[in-house]
Formats: C-alpha cells, structure tokens, sequence
C-alpha cells in the first residue's frame, strides 16, 4: 500500500469517528495532490467547525512541509474554522493539536510521538 493510499485509509478511519460520534465531516476532495485543497478534512457539530490537516507515521516523529501548514492556517481563518493537526502514529491512535504545538525544524516542521502525547488531546477529549 502507497503512502498516497494509507493517507486516504487515515482520513476515512477519522470520518467515520466523526460520524459515529454526530458530527458531520466531509473529506476534501484531491487533499494532498493539489495547492487547492489545503486540508484533509472539515468537520462540525453546532457552533464548532475544524478545519483538519491528517499526518501518519510510523516512526517517531512526523515531519511536515512548513509552507503546506501556512496555506492551511490561512484556509481555516477564511472560512471560520479552528485549525488542528491530527496525527496518528502507529500504534498509538490519533492526537489531536493546534500547530502552535509542532516543532520548528531546520527544513520545516515536526511532531514527535513524545510532544503528540505530552500536548496533544485524543478524539473524545476534543470532539465529544
């Protein structure tokens, strides 16, 4: 299986939580191929709307393209959304954080499985 395919089998595994839990979710159509779909997925229940960039790894630190969580900052402000990162390591299940909370890098930014548990929230805690 290609990253492109275990990205896409993350993203649905988080739109069914969201929709067993009574949310509405929706995945963003062509999120990781083009500069036009700056997150992975929307979601919203009531007043609350996320707008949710999704990240795997399966080692312990996942980095992210910098310029990528600059265009999904500013995707989220525009249309009212709160910004989180959702990141699942192998393993460990899903984290969910603000990307105040990702590591500066020298090529970008990180997350750490360490900082994902230290400062991140699991799904009942953020959307139940």
């Amino acid at each position: 299986m290609g990253n492109k395919e275990k990205g896409a089998n993350a993203e649905r595994e988080l739109l069914k939580m969201f929709s067993e839990n009574s949310w509405q979710a929706a995945r963003v159509a062509g999120s990781g191929l083009a500069d036009e779909t700056p997150c992975d997925l929307i979601a919203g229940k009531a007043r609350r709307k996320y707008c949710i960039e999704c990240k795997t790894s399966k080692s312990k630190k996942r980095y992210i393209d910098k310029k990528q969580i600059e265009e999904f900052l500013i995707f989220s402000d525009i249309f009212g959304m709160k910004p989180l990162i959702a990141v699942r390591f192998n393993r460990e299940g899903w984290f969910f954080l603000p990307p105040k909370h990702l590591e500066k890098t020298e090529g970008g930014l990180a997350i750490s499985l360490k900082d994902a548990k230290k400062k991140g929230r699991r799904f009942g805690q953020v959307f139940v």
